[in-house]
């Protein structure tokens, strides 16, 4: 169905498109109070975060690609060599086909929607298979679409287990765009490979934030504790690993405990799986058993899922599982520096590179701190909300994923690029073809060596 569908759907013009994507964005604002139940219900998201972290991201990515999609796919001429005197050169942007989309569930509107109005617009059709620990809001996607406009067979929502997503890949998709942990993200990697499937990943983090000594210290410490909380840290670039300039570590950490503590569940919401709660319960235990202090937090007898409260953790060194594995739930690592250097080969030692922070009042110094980094993204004296910028591309590097989307990158990942030469025709041979003249190789040997020597 999906392939059938590509056909008509790719030959309609990017402003016809266009015109489906803002009719979806339509019909969504028109029932933001819908989706923020359902989010809710299912996720424990509190409704400030799926406003403005959800809704609000997605909508605006729709309104953005609005206004330049046309401008973005449009075919773009190039230069053409002086070898090459007359002729012209063009590169043009064509739809790949059936695009499988897999999402998570931690944000089941932005991540499952973004890559899917993207493949879109660039005249692709879509089967997205999201995750199943929000069927509510799955089916509300599938509905959403319909509700819309869409044609039969552009987008279909795909529920159901791993192995649901194992027969997607099977059918032979032309790309695969995946979002998720780095575990999956390997197997769908592995399938994908071994069927020559082109494949996005967007995989898991484990977020380093630097705090100068020069930092605005209220700023970088509220910038922690809700980088690290928000969502219960259920997030690929919430801050995991906070490293202080020793000349304020103390101060800081007293900062970001006294605004810890200010902190309700209404405001860092709940696990959202009684898996995902007992994983987060099993890495702090054993980080404190190695010998990692409980500066607040952690769990007691009376607590329990679904709500783990936002912990703390002190003393802890790169020895520690916890400063290398992605802790997904509200966990704040704080370790103090000496120097830049020893900071950024501590961030550096890290499989993973998605996200990074940077707190200090040189500018100058933040971007060049950031700029020897390895991570895909970075941050001047802010966390996470940087990935929202719809002008910058999106995506990690080392086991944090491969790709980039947002931006024009967000339709060009999911285009066939095509290069096209044109020559008028007019002439009866060419200098390169048969029959080699001596004329011809001694023209070609002064032109070298004119050119480059």
């Amino acid at each position: 169905m999906a392939g059938d569908a590509q056909k008509t759907w790719s030959a309609l013009s990017v402003q016809d498109r266009l015109v489906h994507i803002k009719a979806l964005r339509k019909r969504i604002t028109s029932e933001l109070d819908e989706w923020v139940r359902l989010v809710y219900e299912e996720t424990g998201k509190s409704e400030t975060d799926t406003l403005a972290s959800e809704l609000y991201v997605t909508l605006d990515a729709m309104k953005y690609y609005e206004k330049r999609a046309g401008k973005m796919l449009k075919k773009r001429k190039v230069k053409t060599p002086l070898t090459f005197w007359g002729e012209k050169s063009y590169v043009c942007y064509e739809p790949m086909g059936v695009v499988a989309v897999f999402s998570p569930w931690n944000f089941p509107i932005q991540l499952s929607l973004l890559p899917v109005i993207s493949a879109l617009i660039a005249g692709n059709t879509v089967v997205l298979k999201p995750s199943e620990e929000v069927p509510a809001i799955n089916d509300k996607i599938a509905s959403t679409f319909q509700a819309a406009g869409f044609p039969e067979g552009v987008v279909q929502v795909v529920q159901g287990e791993a192995d649901v997503g194992e027969a997607i890949v099977k059918t032979g998709p032309d790309k695969i765009f995946f979002t998720g942990g780095l575990k999956t993200g390997k197997i769908v990697n592995r399938m994908a490979a071994e069927a020559m499937i082109p494949c996005d990943l967007e995989l898991s983090g484990k977020d380093p934030m630097i705090v100068c000594e020069d930092a605005e210290l209220d700023r970088a410490a509220r910038a922690a504790v809700w980088g690290s909380f928000f969502h219960s840290g259920q997030v690929c670039v919430s801050i995991e690993r906070v490293y202080v300039h020793k000349d304020v570590y103390d101060l800081f950490l007293e900062k970001v405990i006294s605004l810890t503590e200010e902190l309700s569940t209404k405001d860092y919401g709940r696990l959202t799986t009684e898996g995902g709660w007992q994983e987060v319960k099993r890495q702090v235990d054993e980080a404190v058993q190695q010998g990692a202090k409980l500066a607040l937090g952690g769990t007691s007898e009376e607590s329990g899922y679904p709500h783990y409260p936002p912990t703390i953790l002190t003393n802890v060194t790169h020895e520690m599982d916890i400063l290398h594995t992605e802790v997904f739930g509200p966990v704040m690592t704080v370790m103090p520096f000496e120097n830049d250097e020893e900071a950024i080969e501590l961030s550096n030692d890290s499989e993973f590179g998605l996200n990074a922070s940077v707190f200090t009042q040189n500018l100058d110094r933040g971007q060049q701190i950031l700029e020897r980094l390895e991570t895909g993204n970075g941050y001047v004296n802010g966390v996470v909300r940087n990935i929202s910028n719809m002008n910058l591309p999106f995506g990690g590097v080392k086991r944090s994923g491969r790709g980039r989307y947002h931006a024009e990158h967000g339709l060009h990942t999911f285009c066939e690029t095509k290069s096209i030469m044109v020559n008028k025709g007019k002439k009866k041979n060419d200098i390169a073809w048969f029959p080699y003249k001596e004329r011809n190789a001694q023209f070609l040997r002064k032109f070298i060596k004119k050119l480059y020597g």
